[in-house]
C-alpha cells in the first residue's frame, strides 16, 4: 500500500525537475544572449572607434597642410632680401617714403604667393608690424592700431624669445571684426640682431572648422584641434575656442597606446577618440556620446528583449501549470502555520497534496493537539496560582485593616472614652457587615464608596475630626465594579503617613470618574507627602519587605493580577505639599 504514494511522491519531483530545468535553460539563454550582445556591441563601438580614427587622420592631414602653408609663406617673407633691405633702411630713416617702399614690397610678396600657396577655402592674413610702431596689414577692414602693438599681447615675450623662429598662437582675436584666428608670428630681425619688424600670419579660425564640419556626426560629436600645451586652437564648440582645456600628460595616461577610450564627461559616457598629427605637432580630438553610437544597437536590442519575452512568457505559462500542483497545498499549509502562530489552535490543517505534504500535515494536528492538552493543563495551574495569589493578598489586607481598627479601639478604651468606643464598635460592625454581606471578590464603586465612609466615620473617632474626607463619584460610574477593599488601605495610608503629622486639619479627597475608555481613582491629601528616595523605592517595588507601605504595595500587586501590566497605580508626591495616588481599572459592569 505504501508504494503507490511514493511513486507519486517521485512523479511531484519529476515535475520539479522539469521546471527546474526549464528555469536553467531560460536562464542559458539569457545569458548567452547578454554575453552575445555585450561583445557585439564592443566590437561594433570598436570598429566605429577605427572609422573615427580615420576620420580624424584626414582631419589632421589638412590642418598640418594648412600649417605647412602658413609656415612656407612666413619663411618665404623672413628670407626675402629686398623686405630685409627696406627694413633695414626704415629702421635707419623712419620716413613716410621708407614706409611706402616696405607696404609696396610686402604687397607684392603677397599677390604673388596667393597664387602659390593659397587654397580655395583657405586665405592667410598678412601683418607686418614695424619696430618703430606702425605697419601693414592685408586686411583692409582692419584696424591698424591694434595689430601693429605686438608689444602689448602677452605672447610678445614668446616671439621675442624664439629669436626669428615661428611661434604658433592658438587663438588671437580680432577686435574690429570681432573674429577669432589661428597665428603664426615671429620677429624679424636685423644684421645686428635686433628687432627690425613683427610678422604675423592670420588663418581664420572658421575656415579651419569648415574643414571638419561635414565629419561632424548628427551634430552630437565634439572635434578639438589642440596644440602641444593642450591650448584649444579650433573646436566645433566655439565658445571653446582659445581655451587650455587639456592636460596632454593626462591624455597619454587615460589613452595608454590605445587611439580611442571610453570615459565620461558631463555626467555622460562617450567614445573619446585621438589622432596625433606629427608634421604638424596638433593633436586631433573627438568625443561622441555613446548613446549616439548605440542607437542602432539599442532597437537591436529591443528587437531581442521582446522575443525573450515572449519566450519566458510562454516558459512561465508552463512552469505555473506545472508547479501550481506543488506550490498550493505549500502554500495552504504556511497560511495555516501563521494562523497557528497567532494563536488560533482549535482548528485542523485540512490541506490535501501529495505524500509529502499530507505527512506533515499530519504530523502537525498530532502536535496541535498534543499543545491544546498541554494549554489547557498549564491553563488551570495559572488559574489556581492566581487563586491562591488573590486570597493571600486579601488575606493581607484584611487583617492589616482590621488590626489598626482594633488598636484605635484599644486606644480610646485606655484613655477612658468608652461613648466614643462604643460608636466606634458599632460602626466597625457595620463595616464588617458591609464588607462581609457581599461574599463576592468585586464590589460596585458606590458600594466601595459606603465602606470608604464608615472606615472614615470610625478614624475620626480616634483624630477628633482633625481630618475631612471629600467623595466625588461621577454618576456613570457608580455601578462600575473593582475588587473590594481596593480603595481602603489607600485611604488609611492617606491618614496614618499623610494627615496625622499635620497641625493643621487635614483633607483627603477621593474620586472617581471615567478617562479614556478607563475607570480612574484618585486618592489625594494634603499630608507631609513621601520623599523623592522613597517615592522611587515604592514605584520600583523595593520595600516590599516593610509594614509601612505594604496595604499600597498589595492594592498595585491586586491591580495586575487581575487586570494584567496596562493597569496600576501611580503615585505623585512632594515633600510637605501632598499625596496623591490614581488608579487605573477598566470599565467593568
Amino acid at each position: 500500500m505504501r508504494k503507490r504514494p511514493r511513486k507519486k511522491a517521485a512523479v511531484s519531483m519529476k515535475c520539479q525537475l522539469i521546471i527546474a530545468f526549464l528555469a536553467l535553460g531560460i536562464f542559458l539563454t539569457l545569458t548567452v544572449s547578454w554575453i552575445g550582445y555585450q561583445t557585439f556591441k564592443t566590437t561594433l563601438i570598436s570598429e566605429i572607434g577605427n572609422n573615427r580614427l580615420d576620420v580624424l587622420m584626414q582631419v589632421g592631414e589638412r590642418v598640418r597642410q594648412v600649417k605647412s602653408n602658413v609656415y612656407t609663406v612666413s619663411n618665404l617673407y623672413q628670407n626675402d632680401d629686398t623686405l630685409r633691405q627696406y627694413l633695414e633702411e626704415l629702421k635707419r630713416h623712419d620716413t613716410a617714403a621708407n614706409r611706402e617702399q616696405v607696404n609696396a614690397c610686402i604687397e607684392r610678396l603677397t599677390r604673388q604667393f596667393k597664387s602659390s600657396f593659397y587654397t580655395e577655402n583657405i586665405e592667410f592674413d598678412v601683418v607686418l608690424a614695424f619696430e618703430n610702431g606702425g605697419g601693414y596689414s592685408s586686411k583692409e577692414a582692419a584696424e591698424s592700431g591694434d595689430y601693429m602693438s605686438p608689444k602689448t599681447k602677452i605672447w610678445y615675450k614668446k616671439v621675442l624669445k624664439a629669436q626669428g623662429d615661428m611661434v604658433d598662437i592658438a587663438n588671437y582675436e580680432d577686435k574690429a571684426d570681432g573674429k577669432e584666428y589661428f597665428s603664426v608670428a615671429r620677429v624679424i630681425q636685423g644684421e645686428d640682431g635686433l628687432p627690425l619688424a613683427y610678422l604675423m600670419l592670420n588663418v581664420e579660425e572658421k575656415k579651419i572648422r569648415s574643414m571638419y564640419q561635414s565629419v561632424i556626426r548628427d551634430k552630437q560629436n565634439t572635434i578639438y584641434i589642440v596644440d602641444k600645451e593642450g591650448t584649444i586652437i579650433s573646436c566645433s564648440s566655439e565658445n571653446l575656442n582659445g581655451f587650455n582645456f587639456f592636460n596632454m600628460k593626462n591624455l597619454d595616461k587615460l589613452f595608454g597606446d590605445r587611439s580611442y577610450t571610453f570615459t565620461k564627461m558631463r555626467n555622460e559616457d562617450i567614445l573619446f577618440t585621438r589622432y596625433k598629427e606629427g608634421g604638424s605637432g596638433f593633436t586631433v580630438l573627438e568625443e561622441i556620446p555613446l548613446r549616439i553610437l548605440t542607437e542602432p544597437i539599442r532597437r537591436v536590442r529591443f528587437s531581442i528583449a521582446m522575443v525573450a519575452f515572449l519566450a519566458i512568457g510562454a516558459a512561465s505559462l508552463y512552469v505555473c501549470f506545472f508547479s501550481g500542483r506543488v506550490t498550493k497545498p505549500i502554500l495552504k499549509l504556511c497560511d495555516f502555520m501563521l494562523s497557528v502562530e497567532e494563536g488560533n489552535l482549535d482548528k485542523e490543517c485540512q490541506v490535501e497534496g501529495y505524500v509529502e505534504i499530507n505527512v506533515l500535515k499530519n504530523r502537525l494536528n498530532l502536535m496541535l493537539g498534543r499543545i491544546r492538552e498541554l494549554l489547557d493543563g498549564i491553563r488551570q495551574k495559572e488559574q489556581q496560582k492566581r487563586k491562591m495569589e488573590l486570597s493571600f493578598l486579601q488575606a493581607q489586607i484584611n487583617p492589616h485593616f482590621m488590626y489598626n481598627t482594633l488598636f484605635s479601639i484599644k486606644c480610646m478604651v485606655d484613655m477612658e472614652k468608652n461613648d466614643e468606643a462604643s460608636r466606634m464598635i458599632t460602626s466597625f460592625i457595620q463595616l464588617l457587615r458591609s464588607t462581609l454581606s457581599n461574599p463576592n471578590e468585586f464590589a460596585t464603586v458606590q458600594q466601595e464608596m459606603y465602606v470608604l465612609e464608615q472606615y472614615v466615620e470610625i478614624q475620626k473617632f480616634r483624630y477628633d475630626d482633625k481630618f475631612q474626607v471629600i467623595f466625588q463619584c461621577d454618576e456613570e460610574v457608580r455601578e462600575k465594579k473593582l475588587p473590594k477593599l481596593l480603595i481602603q488601605p489607600l485611604l488609611e495610608n492617606a491618614i496614618f503617613h499623610g494627615v496625622e503629622f499635620r497641625k493643621e486639619d487635614g483633607l483627603i479627597i477621593i474620586t472617581a470618574c471615567q478617562k479614556n475608555g478607563d475607570l480612574i481613582i484618585t486618592v489625594e491629601d494634603n499630608g507631609i507627602g513621601i520623599s523623592q528616595e522613597m517615592l522611587e523605592k515604592i514605584n520600583q517595588g523595593k520595600i516590599t519587605g516593610t509594614k509601612t507601605h505594604v496595604g499600597i504595595l498589595n492594592v498595585r500587586e491586586r491591580i495586575q493580577l487581575n487586570f494584567g501590566e496596562n493597569y496600576g497605580m501611580k503615585i505623585e508626591s512632594v515633600s510637605w505639599q501632598g499625596t496623591k495616588i490614581i488608579l487605573t481599572l477598566p470599565l467593568i459592569d
